[in-house]
């Protein structure tokens, strides 16, 4: 018997089998049983996550002369039987390859012949958004009116490409990418039925690469299957894709946060020597490095933000030199060692006893004051206030009536599709997280979530206030980042996540009352930040300022 893949063996065949899309299945099944099917769906999300499956499901069930008492298929009556003999009446449609306005035309001078044996003929195209400006154009009215025997299923992985004429023709679906445990259980399931030995390391692996896929985490399975055929291993799946283990990464930026500079060349030349490309390691590098920036703010981080954000920069820079770059290994040594030798900041770890650190602040803090008072009885200046508080880099004022403003115009115009339609372009935002001038703020973003979208506004959530506080600071180049990836200038405004549920507990409550929330425009700025006030003028403070600097750090110092 000719060998079959994983994902194509094992796809479900009841919707019981579907993995973690329970909301799709809820309105499909109820709208099922009630008789209420649509003429027309449009499946939407990320790849393996189930479109394709469903849209074969639904032809086979709304379909089925017997279904089940759990709602599932009989398999044996005739139009069962014929749909799994590759029935006439179900057409499956690749957009990709058949995107013109000729394909759509030969579509509809058919649609109106009814079901050779079924009772509904069934359209399913897949990757939707591929089809011809003209091709959708074509599609519209047939979409909008078809023939009560025809049900239109359409899928696709990019949904914001779809025009909106097609999407309000249509029951919108949004599938949720595979939580990583579901995928685990999935491929444990499998491996036992298939007799294939593996790790059960080996199995988060695979389904933390698969990234909410099971149809890739079923593929990357097969492949494992056949590089090893003893016990799989989490090694294996390292080796076969060219990645490295999070524990080496974790090795060699300690390496180099503690200049270790023989250490970091030893690392490299095995690195180079198993094989593994500069371009990957680097991308898995600056998502290591983007983490640790991220346990900063739950105060777990042992290494200073700084470095860390030195580091990020200089893996960028090495990043995008590799593109040209005649030696790969070279490239990267040269960057490392010039920041590992230039930088004269030493590494900090945060994990030393708290009291060391305040007996070592207090010694440093009373040599500085003596050292102060002696230059006021020398020159006989008086010195009003020397302060040791930490400046916030960039002062800014939230002002509460715009904010209230924003909140409100932003329900008051909300749409679902809006906001799915911002999720999916949100994803963007890794695109930029080794970019020169958008890494941070790409970063900070990716903390936080679309809560609720309009045409104009966007309501935003986050778990820490220190994240609201960080993309706040850098307010501006957060806006110029979100009209990039979203082609269109925003209202945005953060919230936390209690705050967001008040909030979302109040529009509920005026919805009740019938009270709707009204668009008002902006007339006043959102955010202000205050200059900063400088005195260069008191020469007779500069001698002892200094000192104080020397000793605490300039950005650590103000003069009152």
């Amino acid at each position: 018997m000719e060998y079959q893949a994983l994902y194509r063996k094992y796809r479900p065949q009841k919707f019981s089998d579907v993995v973690d899309q329970e909301n799709v299945l809820k309105i499909l099944t109820n709208s099922i049983k009630e008789g209420h099917i649509s003429h027309a769906y449009l499946f939407s999300g990320p790849r393996g996550t189930g479109k394709t499956t469903i849209a074969k499901l639904v032809a086979k069930t709304i379909n089925c002369l017997d279904l089940q008492e759990d709602f599932s298929i009989c398999g044996k009556c005739e139009n069962c039987r014929d749909i799994e003999a590759n029935s006439s009446d179900i057409i499956e449609i690749d957009a990709a390859s058949n995107n013109g306005v000729d394909e759509i035309r030969e579509l509809k001078s058919k649609i109106n012949l009814v079901p050779n044996k079924l009772k509904y003929k069934v359209y399913i195209i897949d990757e939707v958004h591929m089809l011809s400006i003209n091709a959708f154009n074509a599609l519209l009215k047939t979409l909008e009116e078809p023939p009560s025997h025809v049900v239109f299923i359409l899928a696709t992985t990019e949904f914001y490409k779809v025009p909106t004429t097609i999407v309000s023709r249509c029951q919108c679906l949004n599938f949720t990418r595979i939580k990583s445990s579901s995928i685990e259980e999935r491929l444990k399931e499998i491996s036992e039925k298939e007799k294939i030995k593996i790790t059960d390391d080996a199995i988060h692996e695979i389904a933390m690469y698969a990234d909410g896929g099971l149809r890739d985490a079923l593929g990357m399975l097969d492949k494992l299957a056949s590089y090893s055929l003893e016990e799989i291993t989490a090694d294996d799946f390292l080796r076969i894709n060219g990645l490295i283990s999070k524990h080496d990464i974790d090795i060699l930026i300690d390496q180099i946060l503690n200049k270790e500079n023989g250490k970091v060349l030893e690392t490299l030349n095995k690195f180079d020597e198993l094989g593994y490309d500069f371009s990957k390691l680097i991308e898995k590098i600056l998502e290591e490095l983007r983490d640790l920036l991220v346990q900063e703010y739950t105060s777990k981080s042992k290494y200073n933000p700084n470095d860390l954000y030195s580091l990020i920069l200089v893996f960028n820079e090495a990043y995008n030199l590799l593109k040209e770059a005649a030696n790969r290994k070279i490239i990267v040594e040269v960057k490392l060692l010039m920041f590992m030798n230039n930088n004269k900041e030493v590494v900090k770890k945060i994990d030393e006893p708290l009291s060391v650190k305040k007996e070592e602040t207090r010694i440093e803090t009373e040599q500085t004051n003596k050292i102060i008072s002696q230059e006021i009885n020398e020159n006989k200046v008086e010195l009003k206030n020397v302060s040791s508080k930490e400046k916030p880099l960039n002062a800014y004022q939230i002002n509460e009536k715009v904010k209230r403003q924003r909140i409100d115009n932003t329900f008051a115009l909300a749409s679902k599709v809006l906001k799915n339609m911002a999720i999916d372009k949100w994803k963007e935002l890794s695109n930029y997280l080794t970019d020169e001038t958008y890494a941070e703020v790409a970063g900070l973003l990716s903390d936080s979530t679309v809560a609720v979208a309009s045409n104009t506004n966007l309501i935003l959530t986050a778990k820490y206030p220190s994240i609201i506080d960080r993309i706040y600071t850098e307010f501006d180049l957060v806006c110029e980042l979100i009209e990039k990836i979203m082609n269109s200038k925003y209202a945005i405004v953060l919230l936390e996540e209690k705050e967001f549920t008040e909030e979302v507990k109040k529009y509920k409550e005026h919805l009740k009352e019938k009270t709707y929330y009204n668009y008002q425009e902006e007339t006043e700025p959102f955010i202000i930040f205050p200059n900063k006030v400088e005195n260069k003028e008191e020469v007779c403070y500069s001698k002892l300022v200094q000192k104080a600097m020397d000793a605490f750090g300039q950005d650590y110092v103000e003069v009152e």
